[in-house]
């Protein structure tokens, strides 16, 4: 273990050093690229993201992003690009795009790029036809499916959610059957037994089904483009069945920890990536700590079978939940029950869309995903209203204590090998992490909380406390009602009181009732005197502004300022170009300042690209500001 760990601390220097830091010395500089594109995102508008590997100023081997209008350019294809300006990708409130990129590799993105030059090849022919046909697939399911319930199964089969609904993705996560979206050891599992189940059945030679099996995994990694978790998971299964070939005994513990040497070696920065470090903690659960917890319960009776199939499923969601916490927004609670009943639909579901493909669409047995979506989605949506299925953890300490915690777990297992302390110190680690976050949460409704969120000049205001929450969306930036979205995922904030809207009041409108579909809304304050919509609960205000009084704090709205009043402490969000600071209360200025502004750095705050803070006002007195 100790030499394993040395070469692995050992490679992830070494390719810091001769890879990450030669890279990113060029951040701010402007240079050349000249790259091979290896990936193609396609979004609206005509707009597309590209993945360039190639050499900066004809010097420095790199992997970058490209974001640009379509190029009409194929993988393989090489652009050239003579002038750009070289930027780390950015870390923001909604997703941190440094670290998504950098376990992959790619540690720069080209911006504000001159002289662009396209040289069609023609090749990575094979690549680019697997990825013509995974979006003819992609179509087919949706126009045969419905739009949700095809994006459903194109995750299931393919991995792709890019295409899904926001609510409909929220829904699944908070259903507990999130990782069906994406392609892993569940999907390269189902997929592979029942091949060789068949080929069994049929009396294939045994060599000859361990090659069909490795086709079968190339072809399902290459449809999904080759995700990290189903590289693993192929790894894996070569593991379990050339031990049969071999007549040598297969464990899973160790299978794990050869897959995920072997991708490190050659990827070292991939312990950066969500879905590898889920699918392994996962993998664990299932497969390593699961049957050691349930060796000696009894199997002969039915319900005997459903309690078993139940602990297990507890185990895996014990080794992931953690880090769901520490990833994501928010994490499911009853996972273990909706494995148990839900993912084995999904699974048959899976394999009919499977199916499909691989013929082609000849065998079309798309109505059986259809029922078994439709069934899904339902639920799924049911479930994602209601306020006891899934947590959230906002305490960053509360996080690491919980995964200091797996560390003594598994002290604890190594020393004493006794199931009953294993219990014990899990039981204690999950009472600690709900009884202090019901602690934190406390003291957050016992002070007023100011939340500034946005991007740029976009800000958007979420005043909470004493259990009622109040939204002023100040810019009316189509975006603004995601940050707002996530802000109470992650403090979960269930229920908004009164939502007011000052800028773009249509679109803004639109937005904000997609984006808090599972939030429970109060009354709307409009900015407007017409009433142009015919949905209740609308109150429009004009030039004299509104006025929002609660138990703890007071909200008055004017001129496109705000004021928060909290005991004798008072916070103004005003317009940058007012110029104009208050001596007596904290300012924060968003929007452009004027030329020739005099900055007053003691008692005012000026929004740059990272607006997401927070503002605590306390009943004592004071306040402190903490970075999101």
């Amino acid at each position: 273990m100790a030499v394993f760990f040395a070469a692995s601390v050992g490679a992830f220097n070494a390719y810091t050093a001769l890879r990450y830091r030669p890279v990113v010395a060029y951040c701010d500089s402007v240079g050349s690229f000249c790259g091979e594109v290896t990936d193609i995102r396609r979004y609206s508008g005509g707009n597309e993201l590209y993945t360039l590997n190639g050499r900066i100023d004809g010097k420095v081997n790199s992997k970058v992003t490209y974001f640009t209008k379509s190029l009409e350019a194929q993988k393989g294809d090489v652009i050239d690009i003579g002038s750009c300006c070289f930027q780390k990708p950015k870390k923001d409130y909604l997703f941190d795009s440094e670290r998504y990129y950098k376990s992959d590799g790619i540690f720069l993105t080209l911006t504000k790029s001159k002289d662009i030059r396209v040289e069609r090849r023609g090749s990575r022919k094979l690549g680019n036809a697997i990825e013509h046909f995974r979006e003819d697939m992609i179509f087919e399911f949706q126009m045969k499916l419905g739009r949700d319930s095809g994006a459903l199964l194109a995750g299931m089969v393919f991995g792709e959610k890019h295409g899904m609904d926001t609510n409909v993705r929220t829904a699944v996560y908070r259903c507990g059957i999130g990782h069906m979206l994406a392609v892993s050891g569940l999907h390269v599992s189902v997929a592979v037994f029942a091949l060789m189940w068949l080929l069994k059945r049929i009396r294939v030679n045994k060599y000859i089904s361990f090659v069909l099996m490795e086709a079968l995994l190339v072809f399902l990694s290459a449809m999904a483009n080759y995700p990290v978790s189903a590289v693993r998971a192929a790894i894996m299964m070569n593991f379990f069945y050339a031990a049969k070939l071999f007549r040598r005994q297969n464990d899973t513990f160790n299978s794990l920890s050869a897959a995920v040497l072997l991708i490190c070696l050659f990827q070292p920065y991939v312990v950066y990536d969500e879905g590898f470090v889920l699918s392994v903690a996962g993998t664990f659960g299932i497969g390593v700590f699961a049957p050691y917890m349930t060796k000696n319960m009894p199997k002969e009776k039915l319900y005997q079978k459903a309690a078993v199939s139940f602990a297990v499923m507890l185990c895996t969601t014990l080794c992931v939940f953690p880090l769901s916490l520490l990833f994501f927004d928010e994490t499911s609670i009853i996972s273990p029950i909706t494995n148990v009943f839900i993912v084995p639909l999904c699974s048959v579901s899976m394999i009919a869309g499977l199916i499909y493909v691989i013929t082609g669409g000849v065998v079309d047995l798309l109505f059986i995903s259809k029922f078994i979506n439709d069934l899904v989605l339902r639920v799924s949506d049911t479930v994602a209203r209601s306020r006891f299925t899934h947590v959230s953890c906002e305490s960053s300490e509360i996080i690491i204590a919980l995964l200091l915690s797996m560390a003594v777990i598994a002290a604890v297992a190594a020393i004493f090998r006794n199931r009953r302390y294993i219990i014990c110190t899990i039981s204690a680690a999950l009472i600690f992490m709900f009884v202090s976050s019901a602690v934190v949460r406390l003291q957050r409704d016992q002070n007023t909380t100011i939340a500034v969120l946005g991007s740029g000049n976009n800000a958007a205001i979420v005043v909470s406390g004493s259990r009622s929450t109040e939204i002023i969306d100040l810019s009316g930036h189509y975006r603004s009602a995601e940050y707002v979205r996530k802000y109470l995922s992650r403090n979960s904030i269930s229920t908004v009181q009164t939502i007011a809207l000052t800028q773009k009041e249509h679109s803004a409108f639109a937005c904000y009732l997609e984006e808090l579909e599972f939030v429970k809304t109060g009354k709307w304050l409009i900015y407007g005197y017409e009433v142009p919509m015919l949905t209740k609960g609308i109150t429009y205000f004009g030039e004299a502004g509104f006025t929002i009084d609660d138990e703890s704090f007071s909200t008055e709205y004017a001129n496109g300022s705000v004021t928060v009043r909290s005991g004798d402490e008072k916070v103004v969000i005003m317009p940058a170009k007012s110029d104009n600071v208050y001596p007596d209360c904290l300012t924060v200025m968003y929007g452009n300042l004027p030329k020739n502004s005099e900055l007053f750095e003691d008692s005012a705050i000026y929004l740059d690209e990272e607006n997401n803070f927070e503002i605590m006002l306390s009943d004592s007195g004071g306040f402190k500001i903490r970075r999101l």
